[in-house]
């Protein structure tokens, strides 16, 4: 109980940490008349070499980024509707901007093209000839931009605000999809950074938060089935422009450079297994009498591979000079890494009486380093291959699935595998789910139930002689009562624009009723079923899980040190189960788990065969 309330406190504590930015600021002024310019496919670069008036609107208006969230993993048109949904959508969904500024008796024009409709959502557009409507959506292409915003800009009142808003990209594909100009004008609007509660990044804001922000600036009450957080200006410090511009070309970079080193560390990933692969092989197959320090050889290999997660967390903390230098890079972290962890495992045999081999205690060493940044990660924010994304969706400030599974595994194995205290693994059994789904933390509440699972499972299998099923079940039903209540009651200490996805869906519950419940379940369930069937991948990796667990079976029978190690494979097993069923991208935790599973399991095989 102690334990629970320390964590509980902890939690509590790190909300006032200033990791971000997103309360900061003022709200974005009211306007009795609003202009919306939609110009699709322009980079910031594109956009400042557009000349006037774009620089006046660089200099004295307030800018960010805009990253165009959708469910659609391509495509313009998602994007389109989610700015007129508030909420993350696809292309076939209909957004319902046009019927609540109908309903509170706001009148909108539309000159342009046809992603106006799809923003406003309107299937009977009204042509109104309104000289001064209350909002006027303009669709205009790049090479027109100029000419239409000295226009508009012209016709301008001095209550009025001008929106110029890229919904995309040039490139609609996520390995090389950047963040977009957003740009606020007008008398009122003081020149500064835009943000929201969505993204808590200053200088960054989301799609969904397109919406409520300009039915809040219409005096519109925001719809509570919009997921999205009205917009703020941070204007205090960002009072030069080039500093501003500055700002937001590093925010571009950053966020666009881990997945624009992907294909090549993809490649850097599966050359390091087929090497380790080879290597087992060869060693099990000879005793390592193929080469002289087979086995030292191949432990060193399959240990660095365990620290791929780690170097991919750590490499985009370091300057590069070239993102074709990234995998000689991170080649390098992994050797320094898994030399490291061998070098301090050899001491550690010599003090602990362990039932395992050096090797495997260095794999502790390295699950429990990659569990720690994963979850408490917060400098290596922006490591958005694993762990931490900062551009989609609401995980600007949340933990990805693969983070859960690498929480997950790497708490298990190093649990297991360094014989770590029993109270100080019932802290860290308390405190990661808390900790994993607490909004101004790891804001991933399916993340929280799968820990919660999996950590439940382990207590049973790792601290017992003679574990039981019925026990950890139990355990685990427990867990998962206890995570829901406790997160219930951390989010209600939070204000309504700095909670996440458990507080969101408690407003819209209380607003809907159950009938958002519904939606929101239908939703993950049909994510769940797209991810799995659209990548074939998928279905070896399931495979190759369920294969491990049928293999260990007869080999825990057959020798002392898989016996040792069944426990931490079952508990990994459970809460990878677990993570697969609570998340909509499941598989992500299997296939990091499964990075533990399999580095442990070679290992295993290399020192059983010695």
């Amino acid at each position: 109980m102690l334990g629970y309330l320390a964590a509980t406190l902890v939690i509590v504590g790190l909300s006032a940490l200033p990791t971000w930015g997103g309360q900061k600021g003022q709200p974005v002024p009211t306007g009795r008349q609003l202009i919306v310019v939609v110009c699709d496919g322009l980079t910031w670069s594109e956009l400042k070499q557009l000349g006037e008036p774009v620089g006046k609107l660089l200099k004295k208006g307030a800018i960010g980024l805009l990253s165009g969230t959708s469910l659609e993993l391509a495509g313009r048109k998602g994007v389109y509707v989610t700015l007129g949904s508030g909420k993350r959508a696809s292309g076939h969904e209909r957004a319902l901007l046009g019927k609540w500024l109908r309903r509170h008796g706001k009148n909108f024009r539309l000159e342009g093209n046809g992603n106006l409709k799809a923003m406003v959502g309107n299937e009977r557009i009204r042509h109104d000839r309104l000289s001064s409507p209350n909002i006027l959506f303009v669709s205009v292409p790049p090479f027109r931009l100029s000419s239409t915003l000295k226009r508009l800009l012209a016709s301008l009142p001095d209550e009025g605000c001008l929106w110029l808003v890229v919904p995309n990209s040039p490139q609609t594909d996520w390995l090389h999809r950047r963040l977009t100009p957003l740009i606020l004008f007008g008398r009122s609007v003081p020149c500064g950074l835009l943000t929201s509660a969505t993204t808590r990044r200053v200088g960054l804001v989301s799609s969904v938060d397109f919406a409520p922000t300009l039915l809040s600036q219409l005096g519109v009450k925001v719809p509570t089935e919009m997921t999205g957080r009205q917009m703020r200006i941070v204007a205090e410090g960002w009072q030069d422009e080039k500093a501003r511009l500055a700002y937001l070309r590093w925010l571009d970079e950053r966020s666009v450079r881990p997945l624009s080193t992907f294909p090549s560390l993809v490649l850097l990933i599966v050359e390091v297994i087929v090497l380790a692969l080879l290597l087992t092989v060869a060693d099990l197959l000879s005793g390592g009498r193929l080469f002289v320090r087979g086995r030292e050889t191949t432990t060193f290999v399959l240990v660095s591979g365990l620290c791929f997660p780690a170097a991919l967390f750590f490499e985009p903390q370091l300057p590069v000079p070239s993102e074709f230098l990234s995998p000689l890079l991170v080649l390098a972290i992994l050797c320094l890494l898994g030399a490291t962890a061998l070098k301090v495992a050899t001491l550690l045999s010599q003090r602990l009486d362990s039932p395992f081999p050096p090797s495997l205690l260095a794999a502790g060493l390295v699950s429990g380093l990659t569990a720690l940044v994963a979850l408490l990660g917060v400098p290596l924010y922006w490591a958005t291959l694993l762990g931490h994304y900062p551009t989609t969706g609401w995980r600007y400030f949340g933990i990805t699935n693969a983070g859960i599974g690498l929480t997950l595994a790497g708490t298990v194995f190093a649990w297991r595998l360094l014989s770590l205290p029993k109270s100080a693994m019932a802290i860290w059994c308390v405190s990661a789910p808390l900790l994993m789904g607490f909004s101004l933390w790891g804001a991933n509440f399916g993340g929280a139930l799968t820990l919660s699972v999996g950590l439940a499972v382990a207590w049973e299998w790792l601290t017992r002689p003679h574990p039981s099923w019925r026990r950890a079940l139990m355990l685990g039903v427990g867990a998962l009562g206890v995570t829901t209540v406790s997160l219930l009651a951390l989010e209600a200490l939070l204000p309504s624009d700095a909670q996440a996805h458990l507080g969101q869906l408690l407003q819209r519950v209380s607003g809907q009723g159950f009938a958002a419940l519904t939606e929101m379940l239908s939703r993950k369930l049909a994510l769940m079923g797209q991810f799995f069937l659209r990548t074939p991948l998928n279905f070896f990796v399931l495979a190759l899980f369920v294969g491990f667990q049928l293999s260990l079976v007869p080999l825990s029978k057959r020798f002392p040190l898989f016996a040792h190690l069944h426990p931490a494979f079952v508990a990994t097993f459970s809460g990878a189960w677990a993570g697969l069923v609570l998340n909509d991208s499941g598989m992500e935790v299997v296939g990091m788990a499964l990075v533990f599973l399999g580095g442990v399991f070679l290992l295993a095989l290399v020192e059983t065969r010695h």
